[in-house]
């Protein structure tokens, strides 16, 4: 017999998650029990964690299920957590295909939304846990989900997984690595989790068009500084972190476009948190 699942509604994502492992279970309510429904929504993602023993959650291996057939496999329990969540990302990536999904963080501010786009290890993450810090409203900080017919991003706020390098600049931040937990994720190496809820209680934006598109890099010690990009830069380079694009190809392409189009581009060096924030928060027009 199977056991319960557990129901959320995480922004525009719904999941349904079981394990009989209940230690894994708290872990994932602990950064997401304000999400919880009593009944799954409209097409949830189905996940199951199990463990070769029934009754000792702390040997592995465990296995990550879905019900379309697909799993993946972790060997120690700390790794259970974040793989769960990237788990969770592969199949919205595969199977909502409702959205066009950029590879992206994305944030809103007074009715706007700015998107981060970029391959890992661009500073991203850290990024809009800065601006986070200011006020910014949070709507992901892994995908910006387009819908397409309103051209409008849709939060989807799930937990900010940062590598243990982001630690000092979170602290600086005056923000708190969600219970201290050191988990570890494949090439990431040691990670940690900033729930965003954890830093106000409406961090969350409101579904925004796109204002602003910027390309970060992150070069230790650099000026941060923004270079325009021409609006048809910017539409062949948002192609380029669009994680659904051979799904819905021609969708994305009038899509990403109608972004560009309707968007300022610009490639970002960034450094130190505080000035790269300092010139975010210019080119928005002032902190929140």
């Amino acid at each position: 017999m199977r056991c319960r699942p557990y129901h959320f509604s995480i922004g525009v994502m719904n999941l349904s998650l079981r394990s009989r492992c209940r230690t894994f279970v708290d872990e994932f309510l602990s950064l997401y029990q304000p999400y919880r429904r009593p009944t799954p929504g409209p097409d949830s993602i189905d996940v199951e964690i199990k463990a070769r023993h029934r009754f000792c959650w702390h040997r592995g291996p465990y296995t990550l299920h879905s019900d379309g057939g697909q799993d993946f496999q972790v060997e120690h329990s700390y790794e259970v957590l974040p793989h769960l969540e990237w788990f969770i990302n592969w199949q919205i990536i595969h199977n909502r295909h409702d959205y066009v999904q950029l590879h992206a963080s994305s944030l809103e501010v007074d009715g706007r939304a700015l998107i981060l786009p970029g391959n890992p290890g661009r500073g991203k993450s850290t990024l809009t846990a800065g601006l986070l810090a200011r006020g910014w409203s949070y709507l992901c900080d892994e995908f910006a989900l387009i819908e397409p017919d309103t051209l409008t991003i849709q939060p989807f706020p799930r937990a900010l997984c940062m590598k243990e390098a982001s630690f000092p600049v979170v602290d600086r931040l005056g923000l708190t690595i969600h219970r201290k937990t050191p988990y570890q994720k494949a090439t990431k190496g040691r990670v940690g989790f900033l729930n965003p809820l954890d830093i106000r209680a409406n961090v969350v934006g409101q579904p925004s068009r796109v204002r602003w598109v910027v390309f970060p890099e992150y070069i230790p010690g650099a000026t941060p500084t923004l270079e325009p990009m021409t609006r048809s830069q910017g539409a062949y380079e948002l192609a380029r972190q669009c994680f659904n694009f051979p799904a819905v190809e021609g969708l994305a392409l009038q899509t990403l476009t109608a972004v560009a189009r309707n968007a300022d581009c610009y490639r970002l060096v960034s450094g130190d948190i505080k000035k790269t924030c300092d010139l975010l928060d210019d080119l928005t027009g002032g902190s929140c």
